[in-house]
């Protein structure tokens, strides 16, 4: 019987982990933890950044997407319908936080803050290492950080974790 990747499944897995660790008491980390005036993360989608029109209230946010699927047979089967395939599933993992000013000239509390939030993901996802059975497992395969200026005062901090899913199908 064929099957298809659940693509979805993996992104919203993504989002219930994160929606169950953003509590005080969550386990094994809180997805809030450390960030600067006690805020807490307001937004956990599952859509592409590019889609969130930027405005205070939404900060901070967590969001995910897929940013790529390879795949490759992993058996020997008599049609490409029912062959079984093993994919590596790209999912990058979005964490913005919003700074309106600066609190001082050699202080950044954003950058403090995406630095904490996307550590936070990062130890989040490794402690759940086949999103709630919807992979085999997760490698996390790094995060780079942008800087977005929306206007003289305000600016958007964003961090990117890629995380690698691989799952048998």
């Amino acid at each position: 019987m064929a099957v298809r990747a659940d693509l979805n499944g993996i992104k919203s897995a993504i989002q219930s982990i994160l929606t169950a660790a953003n509590t005080t008491t969550a386990s094994p980390i809180d997805l809030s933890k450390d960030l600067a005036d006690s805020v807490r993360v307001r937004e956990i989608l599952k859509i592409h950044p590019e889609m969130i029109v930027p405005q205070a209230s939404f900060f901070p946010l967590v969001t995910s997407y897929i940013a790529d699927k390879t795949n490759k047979r992993d058996d020997i089967a008599s049609s490409q319908l029912n062959a079984k395939r093993r994919a590596t599933i790209t999912v990058d993992i979005v964490g913005s936080v919003w700074n309106n000013n600066f609190k001082a000239d050699d202080e950044d509390p954003a950058d403090e803050d995406i630095n904490h939030l996307m550590e936070n993901i990062e130890l989040i996802l490794r402690s759940n290492h086949t999103l709630n059975n919807t992979v085999n497992w997760t490698k996390p395969q790094g995060c780079r950080y942008y800087t977005t200026i929306l206007d003289e005062q305000t600016h958007l901090r964003s961090g990117i974790l890629r995380l690698d899913c691989e799952i048998f199908y």
